[in-house]
């Protein structure tokens, strides 16, 4: 997977770069590199301004900072929805060049190329289903069934998921960092089965009976498998992950 980033050995020594330094001291010089990567995984390189309050609680930091490296030292372009990286969109070029040069490939590469193509991912089809077979780990699953593995990034919820009056993706990322469940894959997974944290759910019920019984909380080994457990079956059902 090419989900890499360019960063310039002299990156620091830029002059917008440094002004914010001066005024934000590392931690702003953090901030900056930790939206790049975001940006960097989003189509276009360009993310809804909406998404903001979601970065900030991810980055430890406040809304009002996030937006202070965004919109203070121009090193970003806003408008009124949306924030991207003239600098990362430049990184970028070499990238869509090679992608582009490689589609133009596959147009002209023949009958030959194609069956080349075809070996690989039928070679890729047996390595990846013999590595199940030996891969004991269960992988998340989604709602519609779906398996999902070797996931790093945390989901990013659709727009309609932000609505406060319908749901509380916040809330939800906050009370699963407060339980301890410190797997990406697992915190995803119960996005995807709660709906990104839709209000009058499951998943709101099992937090409050975990927070109201100490008992059971210290009980709890392993808090995300614990709670995926109760999302797809009864309580009975989870005490495997109980001590």
């Amino acid at each position: 997977m090419d989900s890499y980033l360019l960063h310039d050995a002299n990156a620091g020594n830029n002059f917008k770069i440094m002004m914010m330094i001066q005024k934000e001291g590392m931690k702003g010089y953090g901030i900056y590199w930790m939206l790049l990567e975001f940006l960097r995984l989003q189509n276009g390189y360009k993310a809804d301004l909406r998404v903001l309050p979601i970065l900030a609680q991810k980055m430890r930091v406040t809304v009002t900072t996030s937006k202070r490296i965004i919109y203070n030292y121009k090193l970003f372009e806003v408008d009124d929805t949306a924030f991207s990286s003239p600098g990362l969109i430049l990184r970028m070029r070499p990238l869509e060049a090679k992608r582009e040069a490689n589609r133009e490939a596959g147009k002209h590469g023949g009958l030959a190329n194609q069956q080349k193509i075809r070996d690989a991912k039928a070679s890729n089809a047996l390595a990846t289903n013999k590595e199940n077979k030996e891969n004991k780990t269960d992988p998340s699953i989604s709602p519609q069934g779906e398996t999902v593995k070797n996931e790093e990034i945390l989901l990013v919820p659709p727009e309609y998921a932000l609505n406060r009056q319908t749901h509380n993706y916040e809330g939800l990322i906050a009370e699963l960092e407060r339980q301890k469940v410190a797997s990406i894959k697992e915190k995803n997974a119960i996005l995807r089965l709660t709906d990104f944290g839709r209000l009058g759910g499951k998943i709101w019920k099992i937090i409050y009976d975990i927070n109201n019984s100490p008992q059971m909380k210290a009980r709890i080994v392993m808090p995300g498998k614990y709670i995926l457990k109760l999302l797809f079956s009864n309580q009975s059902s989870s005490n495997c992950f109980l001590l």
